[in-house]
């Protein structure tokens, strides 16, 4: 197991990869605009998205990587707790991976009508699994910059306090 120390150090990043996903998510559900900025902001939340499906799906994470995992005595504690990646998390991903972060030969197969993304139900699908992780992970961990995230998300239930409805 990481120090806590390490943890809680760590997690500032956390926070900020999850903050940036969910203003991003925000964001880009209202529209997108078009051109240059829409690339840049899609790109921006691509990477936030596949930073986090790695944290909390990781399958062999490096001594280097941040993990949810790290945050459990034993890594297998999570594995048994998190919600299974679905299909549509994986393809997410994939495409992250192969549209957005190489320069592949694929993105050549990709219509037009395949390029859009699902914001909305990115957010949901990372939302039911991060709704699990703060819920078990030992709050100790955690920087101060999620005192008040994890507060609010107590008066509300074990749901994140967060909704993005479809414009």
């Amino acid at each position: 197991m990481k120090t806590k120390e390490k943890l809680e150090n760590i997690s500032h990043h956390l926070w900020s990869e999850f903050t940036m996903f969910l203003a991003l998510t925000q964001e880009l559900s209202k529209g997108c605009p078009s051109g240059t900025m829409n690339n840049a902001l899609l790109e921006s939340f691509t990477l936030h998205t596949r930073n986090l499906i790695d944290f909390l799906y990781l399958e062999n994470p490096g001594s280097d990587d941040v993990y949810a995992g790290d945050y459990f005595p034993y890594k297998e504690e999570w594995v048994k707790i998190r919600p299974q990646i679905t299909t549509f998390l994986e393809k997410v991903k994939k495409r992250a991976n192969k549209e957005v972060s190489h320069l592949t030969y694929s993105r050549l197969k990709v219509s037009q009508e395949e390029k859009k993304w699902d914001f909305i139900r990115i957010f949901q699908e990372i939302r039911r699994v991060f709704d699990v992780f703060v819920g078990k992970v030992d709050e100790k961990l955690l920087s101060s910059e999620w005192t008040d995230f994890l507060e609010t998300r107590k008066s509300h239930g074990k749901h994140l306090p967060i909704d993005f409805s479809r414009p």
